[in-house]
């Protein structure tokens, strides 16, 4: 959908539009950093302002403080003259407050200063001056009642700061002393009406008058004292929002200026605390100021300047644009020119030439067109000599070559199979295979349409296929196929391309080499009966012989062991005579026994299975231990791998092993026998290791050797067949055995169950 709305236009356009498009993001993201960066300096300047008005109020405010602390200071002396008087009254009426003449002491000490007496509740009790009569300081001043609470337990004289009244704002200085008894505290209060201190009245209201003039972006102020409430014409006056006070309570506890977001956009609250607190006096003058600030100034300095770059923005964009519209079309004037002359090429006029453009690129892409042109010429020759060459090919090559589409029609033969199947071009093109060259069911009654259709569907299934075939004389050929699916542009299966070769010589062969194999069979199964047979009457004719000779040598064995017994008094030469004839027929029935042995192993099927060798040594070596002949044997069993073989096989090789190598270790202090395994040349192999007398390994190949024997008799007993019962089971399971010895080093036998 995209790509054809894109070709309906020239490129003139798309880069016009493209241009413009950057332009307008260029201009947007200039007015967009320019609209930022005024903001910024717009608000920073907000902020300076904000700050500097702030520090104006904290240094005004410290400036006026520390001049009325000085003067306050000049008049402790005379203050602290007066209380002597009032002691003596509160002494005379026996520390009874209300027996007091306060107006007579007042006018002793020259009637300008209120007298009051405040109880253990900071309460004041009794006064000259009645407003404040029953003012309590807990609620008014909580911090100044605990002041009143640690002087009431002391002594001395204790002066306070100039402040204004509760009741009617005027200002004076106090001055407070406990009682002997510390009882009651004797406060003193001098009224200021004089003109140093009449100038610093109404100071926390001038003040912020001023400053919301001087600064635009102050919407309201207010200033509140150390007992939380707003200062008003110099008067403390309750603050009825509980939310309000809590925050300046937050405010004053912290010491500290604290910003408070305000619900209303664009509106920002600080309380701004200013320190006026004096460790030496009871009284805390610190202020909290509100001062609540707007950006509207800087809203609609940033509305001004926004519609200024808007308008700029607009001009840059209209004549930028007109230079690009110019530009463009000298651009790609040259470019719709060279297209032209493709077109012309591609209609097939190839020698048409390209106008010559403008512009390294362009150059380039010319230069590329016209050897893309020369390419195409040269391509065009190639194909129609290649053309050439595989239909002289095809049509000479001597095997059947055919196309078909996906409806099993014939599209194309080569001469080769016109001939083969005797058909003409025009007999075999158009038609199906089926009823032409393959027939409907082979000579075994397979359907060959349903294969032909299998084949269509499945071409990779059938890449290599054979099948019967028929000629247009009726005759049938075997045909082996190698098959090509051929895919259209869109690689959908289109036709298969089956290249033939007449088998039916091979087939004929096939079939007399299974007559022969058949006959071969035969032949070999009557051979193994006959086999059978035959093993089958050794095995009967082996068990007759060692009946037959067993009976007489138990005869002569148990005769002479008779002989033994009832004579007791024959010569000595007679007893041994006798005695080696006894342990000669025992030696011969043990030798039958192992001839026995040796015959039925190649006669008892394998039957493999999981065998844990671990398992089968620990049997065989518990059978072993309860012997006492072998108590001085060291056993050492290393890791042992499981092996698939025949149980009863396994525990007959490791018997057979470990027995000759205890028989062959006996003579030594401290025999050992090491069973274990190893890796060698990446094969697993057990190993039955000794330290008995070893042998010269030029002798190594006749120890599996049915009665061979390498050692006399006479020292080390045995048949000469356990050894090789154990080289038989290990063939038998097509694995492998070898023996490592040296002459008084000991023996390891290494072998695997081919598994």
């Amino acid at each position: 959908m995209i790509p054809q709305f894109l070709r309906r236009y020239p490129l003139s356009w798309y880069l016009v539009g493209a241009i413009f498009l950057i332009l307008m993001i260029m201009v947007a993201g200039l007015i967009a950093i320019s609209y930022r960066s005024t903001e910024e300096t717009l608000r920073e300047n907000a902020r300076a302002v904000e700050l500097q008005t702030e520090s104006s109020l904290i240094t005004v405010f410290e400036t006026k403080n520390e001049g009325i602390r000085i003067f306050d200071e000049g008049l402790n002396k005379r203050m602290e003259e007066a209380f002597p008087l009032f002691l003596a009254e509160y002494e005379r009426v026996g520390g009874d407050p209300a027996l007091m003449d306060l107006e007579a002491v007042r006018y002793a000490i020259g009637g300008n200063m209120e007298l009051y007496v405040i109880d253990d509740t900071a309460t004041i009790i009794h006064t000259t001056f009645q407003p404040d009569l029953g003012l309590s300081f807990r609620d008014y001043a909580p911090y100044f009642a605990d002041y009143l609470d640690r002087i009431r337990l002391a002594d001395g004289f204790y002066p306070d700061r100039i402040v204004s009244g509760k009741t009617t704002g005027e200002m004076k200085k106090f001055a407070y002393m406990p009682t002997p008894d510390h009882r009651y505290i004797l406060e003193l209060g001098l009224s200021l009406e004089t003109l140093p201190v009449a100038s610093f009245q109404y100071l926390d209201e001038d003040l912020i008058r001023s400053v919301e003039q001087e600064n635009p972006y102050l919407l309201q102020a207010r200033v509140f004292d150390s007992t939380l409430r707003e200062r008003v014409d110099d008067v403390s006056v309750d603050i009825p929002d509980a939310g309000l006070k809590d925050l300046l309570a937050r405010v004053y506890a912290n010491r500290s200026t604290i910003e408070v977001n305000n619900p209303q956009p664009g509106i920002t609250t600080r309380y701004l605390f200013v320190e006026l607190g004096d460790d030496a006096y009871g009284s805390d003058l610190s202020r909290i100021i509100e001062l609540t600030y707007t950006d509207l100034p800087v809203r609609q300095a940033l509305a001004s300047s926004i519609t200024y770059y808007f308008s700029l923005g607009l001009v840059a964009l209209l004549v930028s644009s007109l230079l690009v519209v110019i530009t463009v079309r000298s651009i790609t004037r040259p470019i719709g020119k060279m297209g032209d002359d493709v077109d012309t090429i591609a209609r097939g006029d190839l020698d048409h030439p390209v106008t010559p453009p403008l512009g390294k690129e362009l150059i380039l892409l010319e230069e590329s067109i016209s050897t893309m042109v020369a390419r195409l010429k040269e391509t065009i020759a190639e194909l129609r000599k290649s053309e050439e060459n595989y239909r002289t090919l095809v049509q000479s090559a001597n095997s059947i070559i055919l196309r078909f589409d996906t409806t099993g029609t014939i599209t194309f033969v080569n001469e080769y199979a016109r001939n083969f199947f005797g058909y003409t071009t025009e007999e075999l093109v158009g038609q199906h295979l089926v009823g032409t060259i393959v027939p409907e069911y082979d000579s075994s009654g397979k359907n060959l349409r349903e294969k032909i259709h299998d084949l269509i569907q499945n071409p990779e299934k059938f890449k290599l296929s054979e099948n019967e075939s028929i000629r247009k004389d009726g005759s049938r050929a075997w045909i082996a196929w190698t098959n090509r699916p051929l895919s259209d542009h869109a690689g959908d299966l289109a036709e298969i391309l089956s290249i033939g070769n007449d088998i039916t010589r091979l087939k004929e062969a096939e079939r007399v080499i299974q007559d022969l194999n058949s006959e071969l069979e035969e032949r070999v199964a009557d051979r193994t009966r006959k086999l059978t047979e035959v093993n089958r009457n050794l095995e009967s004719f082996t068990y007759s012989v060692s009946h037959d000779l067993r009976a007489p040598l138990r005869a002569i064995s148990g005769y002479t062991s008779i002989l033994l017994q009832d004579l007791p008094d024959i010569p000595d030469k007679d007893r041994k005579y006798l005695d080696l004839l006894r342990r000669n027929a025992h030696d011969m029935g043990k030798l039958i026994d192992d001839l026995l042995n040796f015959s039925r192993v190649g006669q008892r099927p394998l039957q493999r299975e999981q065998v844990f060798t671990s398992a089968i040594i620990q049997d065989i070596l518990r059978d072993i231990r309860h012997d006492p002949a072998y108590s001085r044997v060291e056993f050492r069993v290393g890791d042992l791998p499981s092996c698939h073989a025949d149980p009863l096989f396994v525990k007959q090789v490791f018997t057979n092993l470990i027995s000759n190598a205890l028989k062959f270790t006996r003579t030594r202090d401290v025999p050992e026998i090491e069973i274990g395994s190893l890796v060698q040349d990446g094969r697993q192999m057990f190993s039955v290791r000794d330290n008995g007398v070893g042998f010269d390994m030029r002798y190594s190949q006749k120890i599996f050797g049915v009665f061979e024997r390498l050692h006399d008799e006479k020292e080390y007993e045995g048949t000469g067949v356990g050894l090789a019962i154990v080289h038989r089971i290990i063939e038998m399971h097509g694995g492998i055995i070898r023996v490592e010895s040296e002459p008084g080093r000991g023996t390891t036998f290494l072998f695997t169950f081919g598994d």
